[in-house]
């Protein structure tokens, strides 16, 4: 007899889960933000913010999205408050307009019960901000190291504190209960256990879920209860013992109001006095702890394991979780199992019938669902009677559609999701992914957003302004091939750059993101460039400039699948570049986990033409809207730019080029003199080399790029539009190329004849971004310009904008002028602020063999010392020629990052005939200023510049190669620098 008809619809489901809607009567509905204009911007596009936070609420009217009120100031902040009612005040950084432990306490005198929380972007600053006392009122502090789900983390914990008490009586719902006083680790900890206790059906959400079902299922979830001392963890425990998943707990805390090395252990003791079987996990930054952990039956992680996130994430579902679906017949018998959403449509389609009618007939399916918190799911499943189908192939049929359904629910986001059925060549920005879009990434969809809403496209006559078409492959694509490729143990282990490289290369990309790149490239037919967006790239305090890598196409390849083999190379070698030692060595300097690191890849449609089988744009460089050296004229607060002829590698790399004022572009500091001009001018350029299609990417970033001489420019007509002539007659260098003579490259044309607006697009966007940011930015530019005879528009595509961390390197220390014999260098170009006093040892270039054909050696040579110190922990001094960090080895010695990781103050000095303007337009210098490293330049020609060489070579020498020398000292040097007018002076010890 065929089964009944259900009778239950939409409207029948929603009444059945009322009493769900009585769960977390507080939620935090209305955030007053407290940030710049671009903070705000990574919180609502990164990461798909509306998917993160507002998905919770209901599709279908059923409740309404939390809203986001931004202000800039904390006066604005403290205005609002008056005027409207908010549930939660999240600050992004300091209000520079009032202090902030004011603010706080004037808030809660408007609003007494609102939380207040800070998000900071480096312990450094929550140092700082602890220090001046501005941490008082403040509920909770948090670090941003670039992940959104911090954000919810947030959310969900003030959420959990208000909620615990009614929705543990309601329901019965479940307690995490985590103790940890670190913030960096407790920062870390939620937002992965609020990923965790969800991943059950992490799955399905990857691809889309109904608002309405997320909202129940995040009502139902376990409450997260954080604590930081004994007292206040035995509270929690005492309060909600019965409604325990497990404890996660630090092993040292303050118990009694002071410091318990034990504090953990005698915690665990007492609460497995009461609950012997709850699940816990102690971990502590010293191992030894581990026998204390096993001997009350808890597990035990080591804080400094390089995956102690992984085993946290692996603890908490191997003890939390709810496990499989385990479909059986009546009788017992085992036929299949489902851990996920994906794998319970293939076990529905493949199990008999007896099966499914067994099941279905004892609310299996929904008992499953509830236990993963699947409220919502559960209740649509949950058929009355099984009778009310036709037959048990209909209840298949409508498991099979209703877990189908609800896997493939759309999230939708700001930023254009890749289709390849919908990619064409007007598509300007998309996502291929579903992660967060990386620093660079979201740098770029900021800049985006902004040039349309202030149309800026077509500000400049004759110009336009634009991002170039780009797509960006998210970090869950860098996740995905990370995991399924077993590549997380294998790059944090002591492995090789070129093991790295190997092991990636070899592994395969996911299938789905090989079939989108197919689809991209079937439009993307130009020239591209394959850059890193790492999740900490591009953030205050720490840009990772030029630590990982970006690779240049072609992209020319006379088959579509020969230009995806090399596209995925060049993705793969960006994944790779996290793992390698100088990156390695980079993170670890910054305070952050190499494996909380994450990749995004930005692939973007080259600036630039094909001259002659070398494709280049014209003019590439850098802006900066604050200028750390006072160089001529150039005021710090008019910003700096930097220009080169062909792609930005010449600029960021330290090769010779143009820097001006965007201010006062005609004042060019570096050509004061015929002699200048000559020997200052960028002497070569780079270009992507369209002649050989069939290379491929190798590591470092150079394969298929050529370096060319600048006369090459003449033959390209490229030279007309930067160029000068140099008259050997009569010793005078003349704007223009209509002369005969030598052709230099100075931008005359474009700085004082103005045949292209440079200078006012720079201005511009520098002010744009800064007034976006709150901040001093830097933006990365390049730009193709046209004969006057031509129709098409000349062009200006921004490439790139991050912060500066200005506030790092220029502080408020003042230096007063010295004289005195114990001056060992003094400097009036300099970087960073204040006094350093622990340097007791000197590593420098030594003056008497040195030979500027060796600096590949000696930069060997200074990594082998740089090694030494950073086993012993020991800061010391770098003395060398020229500019540090430069590619071009004829210009300074070309030292990675890790090859000077432990510097504390470099030295760039003249070495007899050896003189070199500093550059400081490199990455290099970029990393310098955000690790607040002393920087000082070296030239006895000027004033309020020496070096005391004598007393140097006097000193007993510890330990030297052929080229370098280390000598100790018995007392340590005297390091003072003042940021703002950029002096510095060493003293001797006394």
């Amino acid at each position: 007899m065929p089964l009944k008809k259900p009778h239950f619809d939409l409207k029948d489901y929603e009444t059945g889960t009322a009493r769900f809607d009585n769960l977390m009567p507080f939620k935090v509905k209305d955030i007053l933000l407290i940030s710049s204009l671009y903070d705000s911007y990574i919180l609502r596009e990164d990461g798909h913010l509306t998917q993160l936070v507002m998905s919770e609420y209901a599709e279908f009217n059923l409740s309404n999205a939390p809203s986001l009120k931004r202000v800039s100031t904390g006066e604005e902040a403290l205005e609002q408050l008056k005027q409207s009612s908010f549930d939660l005040i999240i600050i992004f950084r300091w209000l520079e307009d009032i202090d902030m432990a004011a603010f706080s306490a004037k808030a809660k005198k408007i609003t007494p019960d609102i939380p207040v929380v800070l998000l900071t972007f480096h312990a450094r600053e929550m140092e700082m901000l602890r220090d001046r006392g501005h941490m008082m009122h403040v509920d909770k502090a948090f670090l941003w190291s670039g992940q959104i789900n911090i954000f919810l983390a947030i959310i969900k914990y003030i959420e959990d504190l208000k909620n615990v008490e009614h929705d543990t009586a309601l329901v019965g719902v479940r307690v995490i209960i985590v103790v940890e006083d670190s913030v960096r680790f407790y920062s870390a900890y939620l937002p992965l256990i609020y990923s965790e206790i969800m991943s059950q059906t992490q799955n399905l959400m990857e691809e889309g879920l109904n608002m309405a079902n997320r909202m129940l299922r995040m009502r139902a979830r376990p409450k997260i209860l954080l604590a930081d001392s004994y007292e206040e963890g035995m509270a929690l425990f005492e309060k909600y013992k019965q409604y325990l998943l497990g404890i996660i707990s630090d092993v040292n805390f303050r118990r009694n109001g002071v410091k318990d090395p034990q504090a953990g252990i005698k915690f665990i003791k007492e609460a497995k006095k009461q609950a012997e079987d709850l699940p816990v996990l102690l971990q502590s930054s010293d191992p030894e702890n581990s026998w204390q952990a096993e001997q009350v039956k808890a597990a035990f992680l080591c804080k400094d394991s390089p995956t102690l996130l992984a085993d946290l994430s692996s603890f908490i579902n191997n003890n939390f979780g709810f496990g499989n679906f385990i479909f059986r017949r009546r009788n017992g018998d085992e036929i299949c199992r489902a851990n996920d959403f994906r794998s319970m449509e293939k076990c529905l389609r493949n199990v008999d019938e007896e099966s499914i009618e067994y099941h279905a007939g004892r609310n299996h399916f929904s008992n499953w669902l509830m236990a993963r918190t699947e409220f919502d799911l559960a209740n649509r499943l949950r058929p009355r009677k099984v009778s009310e189908f036709k037959d048990i192939n209909a209840l298949r049929q409508y498991l099979i559609k209703t877990f189908r359904d609800f896997r493939r629910e759309k999230q939708l986001g700001v930023v254009t999701d890749f289709t390849r059925q919908l990619f064409d060549a007007q598509t300007e920005f998309v996502r291929i992914g579903s992660g967060s879009l990386g620093g660079k990434g979201r740098g770029l969809a900021f800049i985006n957003a902004l040039l349309k809403r202030y149309h800026v496209y077509d500000f400049f006559r004759g110009v336009s302004v634009s991002v170039p078409t780009s797509a960006i492959i998210a970090t869950d694509v860098y996740d995905e091939f990370i995991e399924k490729n077993n590549l997380l143990e294998f790059g944090l282990g002591d492995r090789s750059d070129e093991e790295i490289v190997a092991a990636f290369t070899a592994a395969e990309l996911p299938r789905g993101v090989t079939k989108d790149l197919r689809a991209f490239l079937g439009v993307a037919d130009y020239p591209l460039a394959v850059r890193s967006s790492s999740l900490l790239e591009d953030s205050h305090y720490q840009p990772f400039a030029g630590i990982f890598e970006t690779h240049m196409l072609p992209n020319n390849h006379p088959t579509r699948q020969g230009r995806l083999a090399r596209l995925s190379v060049a993705i793969k070698l960006i994944f790779a570049s996290i793992f390698f030692r100088n990156s390695k060595n980079y993170i670890e300097a910054t305070g952050n986990r190499v494996e909380e690191e994450k990749m995004a890849v930005i692939i973007q449609k080259a600036a630039g033409e094909n001259y002659n089988g070398r494709f280049y744009p014209v003019i590439s460089g850098i802006g900066r809207s604050y200028n750390f050296y006072s160089i001529g004229n150039i005021k710090p607060e008019e910003g700096i730019a930097y220009a080169a002829l062909g792609l930005g590698k010449t600029v960021v790399e330290g090769e010779n080029c143009i820097y001006f004022s965007p201010s006062n572009p005609k004042v060019l500091p570096q050509f004061s003199s015929t002699k200048d001009y000559l020997k200052n001018s960028q002497r070569d350029f780079f270009a992507i080399d369209m002649t050989n299609p069939g290379i491929f990417p190798a590591p470092g970033g150079d394969m298929g790029l050529v370096h060319v001489p600048a006369k090459m420019a003449e033959e390209d007509g490229t030279m007309a539009f930067v160029g000068s002539t140099y008259s050997h007659e009569n010793d005078r260098i003349y704007s223009g190329v209509g002369r005969s003579g030598v052709k230099i490259i100075t931008f005359d044309p474009i700085l004082k004849a103005g045949i292209y607006p440079l200078d006012e697009i720079i201005r511009f966007l520098l002010n744009m971004g800064s007034s976006a940011m709150n901040c001093p930015v830097e933006i990365e530019f390049a730009a193709n310009l046209h004969p006057s005879s031509s129709k098409t528009k000349n062009e200006f595509n921004f490439l790139q904008i991050r912060p500066m961390a200005v506030d790092v390197a220029g502080g408020k220390f003042v230096l007063k002028d010295i004289e005195s014999e114990r001056i060992f260098c003094k400097s009036s170009q300099s970087l960073s602020n204040g006094r350093v006093d622990n340097i007791r040892d000197i590593v420098y270039v030594r003056p008497d063999n040195f030979n500027r054909a060796k600096m590949l050696l000696m930069a060997e040579q200074v990594g082998k010392f740089n090694d030494k110190f950073k086993a012993e922990k020991k800061p010391y001094l770098l003395i060398g020629p020229g500019r540090w960090g430069t590619a071009d080895h004829w210009l300074g010695i070309p030292v990675k990052w890790r090859q000077i990781s432990e510097a504390r103050v470099l030295v760039e000095s003249v070495y007899g005939d050896f003189v070199v303007t500093p550059s400081f337009g490199t990455h290099f210098f970029q990393n310098i200023i955000a690790f607040n490293i002393g920087y000082l330049t070296i030239d006895h020609n000027k004033r309020n510049s020496q070096l005391d060489w004598e007393w140097l070579e006097s000193l007993p020498v510890s330990d030297q190669t052929e080229y370098i020398r280390h000598v100790s000292l018995n007392k340590p040097l005297e390091v003072m620098i003042d940021g703002r007018r950029s002096r510095a002076v060493v003293l001797k010890p006394e």
